[in-house]
Parts: structure tokens; C-alpha cells; sequence
């Protein structure tokens, strides 16, 4: 009994350190929430430049 108590919490602390590596990416399967069209496009274009003009 007293080994499961040490065992649940380390699973936690795993969740939670996961959860907070990944709350950035979308929580929708297979990119259902993914946006299209021309507004999309332009939106990843610019930030794809702001990217290479903050590494070059």
C-alpha cells in the first residue's frame, strides 16, 4: 500500500510536466481544427519571415 501512494504522485508530477510541454500544440486530432485558405497562408507566411529575419 505505501508504495502506491509515492508511485501515483510520480505519474502526476509525469502528466502534469507533459501538459505543460504541450499546451502550445493543438489538442484536435489530425489537424481538425487546422484553418484554410488565403488568410491562413498569409498569416504562416509572415511568420515564417519574422523567423528567418530573428535568425539571420
Amino acid at each position: 500500500m505505501y508504495i502506491l501512494v509515492p508511485m501515483f504522485i510520480g505519474l502526476l508530477m509525469v502528466f502534469v510536466e507533459n501538459a505543460k510541454k504541450t499546451a502550445h500544440l493543438p489538442r484536435a486530432p489530425f489537424g481538425a481544427d487546422a484553418e484554410v485558405g488565403p488568410q491562413e497562408m498569409r498569416r504562416w507566411a509572415e511568420i515564417d519571415e519574422l523567423e528567418r529575419q530573428r535568425e539571420g
